[in-house]
């Protein structure tokens, strides 16, 4: 039976081959029998069909890099190739390789853009960018059943919550600076006030800045001793904040912003940090 199938394989073109060992399970001899392969005509979108599901079934073996080499052979042949174009953004995006799985994702969009499932993974790809707006709005054109959309449901939610937080922080911010300006403005007309003390490092923040997360994770791994001020929460922190900014002469335009030993650090700059600690 062994030797009819080897015989059948010899006799057979590469591209009867490829499809025999699809059948049987055979991945990497899919890949073998067509690499370095060249197809015109009718060959080229079969070609590209039998590697773009050879590309899926090794996806759903978690095989990611032979469905990534899989897949780029079929994109080779047919650049849209739908299957193979899912299998290159799943993959892509389950190895965290992100900017590829974007590309890949768009262009299985554009194949279908009513294909829920690929609305769904390009959500996820936004998500991990923070890009919220993006995250709605795929969300909304998603057409969805069972899990996929109870995952779509809670991933919706946590965007227009990020949405909101981002207008607060912008409306946080543009209060920060007015208040700035009037600190400079009271310092210009010889209305100084002292600048405050607080300690040797204090963290300007708010509760839902990524940034002021990394400041906090930063000083915590370091041992760094340090008061937080919340902006939002703190009636005087804001004020506090202007005084000093004033007396530096800069003008922060968002959080945090960290006070080391009397130095302002707009942002959080790592570098800046371990040269002023």
């Amino acid at each position: 039976m062994v030797t009819a199938l080897v015989w059948v394989l010899l006799a057979a073109g590469p591209l009867d081959e490829a499809k025999a060992h699809l059948a049987a399970g055979r991945l990497d001899d899919v890949l073998f029998a067509l690499d370095g392969k060249s197809f015109t005509g009718e060959e080229k979108p079969r070609a590209a069909a039998l590697l773009g599901d050879a590309a899926k079934k090794a996806f759903a073996k978690k095989d990611d890099l032979l469905a990534l080499q899989l897949a780029a052979m079929a994109l080779k042949q047919e650049p849209a190739q739908k299957s193979a174009l899912e299998a290159a953004a799943r993959a892509s995006y389950r190895q965290q390789q992100f900017e590829p799985a974007e590309k890949y994702a768009d262009a299985w969009l554009a194949t279908d853009v009513t294909n829920g499932a690929a609305r769904l993974l390009r959500a996820k790809l936004a998500e991990e960018a923070g890009e919220w707006q993006l995250v709605v709005d795929q969300l909304d054109q998603a057409k969805l059943t069972g899990a996929d959309s109870a995952q779509a449901k809670a991933l919706k939610a946590k965007a227009v919550k990020e949405l909101a937080e981002q207008r607060a922080a912008r409306s946080t911010v543009a209060g920060l600076e007015r208040q700035l300006a009037l600190a400079a403005e009271q310092r210009a007309g010889g209305f100084n006030k002292p600048v405050p003390v607080s300690g040797d490092v204090v963290l300007y923040a708010t509760s839902w800045c990524g940034y002021c997360r990394q400041a906090r994770e930063y000083f915590k791994k370091k041992g760094v001793k340090y008061v937080e001020k919340d902006l939002e929460k703190d009636e005087g922190a804001a004020e506090e904040l202007a005084t000093k900014a004033s007396a530096a002469g800069v003008r922060p335009q968002g959080v945090p912003v960290i006070d080391v030993k009397g130095k302002l650090i707009l942002g959080f700059d790592r570098p800046a940090l371990e040269e002023a600690l």
